[in-house]
């Protein structure tokens, strides 16, 4: 074995450096056990302790890299809603601003329904008043014509057809009031008759008298007042008097109480 003279530190060192015996065995003697297992320990952290934490870590960094970008996108997405939400503020005020308006429009719309519905029913009021007066129209024009026509009507009746004026009708009936035959109530109703007329029934030669209610449409009440008009007339002239009524139709039950009434059609 070489000798080595140790004078210095540095001596010490280069003897080391020739020797790794030297070296191993220094190390057992200066070191701990601790010490000289930490390589393997530090080893054994790296491989078991380390390393994994390290990929979890990396791991981590990834995700929060990807966090970062979903944040970030979710921030663009707020910027946009908040632009959404701007806009929705200003469309809910017009909204509220039609609504308003409209709100207006339907009490302006409510005012006129309510002043046409009382237009509709004056008119509706007006209609029937027309309706009256048209109808009363008709049957006062239709009783003209019967009367202005009498022999034109009753000549499918009579021969030798007269009509008796009002004049004549009305001495006739106070003749008949005076005797006791009728009463003022009867003269009075009786007077009220369209038209009255006298002449010859073709089927027998009866001189008789007609007294005729003329209704564009002849209804029940029609033959009632012919028949007690036709009464009274028999009592006032001490004549046979017979009831006709004369309408372009007739109802069912007024020829049903014509039958009845044995009241003439025409």
């Amino acid at each position: 074995m070489k000798t080595i003279e140790i004078a210095t530190f540095e001596d010490i060192l280069e003897a080391l450096r020739g020797n790794p015996i030297w070296v191993e065995q220094m190390r057992a003697i200066i070191l701990s056990e601790e010490l000289l297992t930490l390589p393997e320990r530090f080893e054994r952290f790296l491989r078991n302790e380390f390393r994994p934490l390290k990929e979890k870590t990396d791991k981590i960094e990834k995700d929060v890299e990807v966090l970062k970008a979903d944040v970030k996108v979710l921030k663009e997405d707020v910027e946009v809603l908040k632009q959404d939400v701007a806009v929705l503020k200003e469309d809910v005020a017009v909204l509220k601003q039609d609504v308003a308006i409209l709100k207006q429009d339907v009490a302006i719309l409510k005012q006129d329904v309510a002043i046409l519905k009382q237009d509709v029913a004056i008119l509706k009021q007006d209609v029937r008043g027309l309706k009256v007066d048209v109808n009363t129209l008709k049957g006062e024009s239709f009783e003209n014509k019967v009367r202005d026509r009498a022999p034109a009507f009753f000549g499918k009746l009579l021969r030798r057809t007269r009509v008796i004026t009002t004049q004549d009708f009305v001495d006739a009936l106070d003749d008949a009031v005076d005797a006791g035959l009728i009463s003022d109530n009867d003269r009075d109703y009786a007077l009220n008759a369209d038209v009255v007329v006298r002449g010859k029934m073709k089927d027998s030669g009866k001189e008789v008298i007609l007294v005729g209610e003329a209704s564009v449409t002849v209804d029940l009440e029609d033959v009632e007042r012919a028949s007690k008009r036709a009464e009274i007339t028999a009592k006032a002239f001490r004549q046979e008097a017979i009831g006709v009524v004369v309408g372009k139709e007739i109802t069912d039950r007024a020829q049903k109480a014509a039958d009845e009434f044995a009241v003439l059609v025409l």
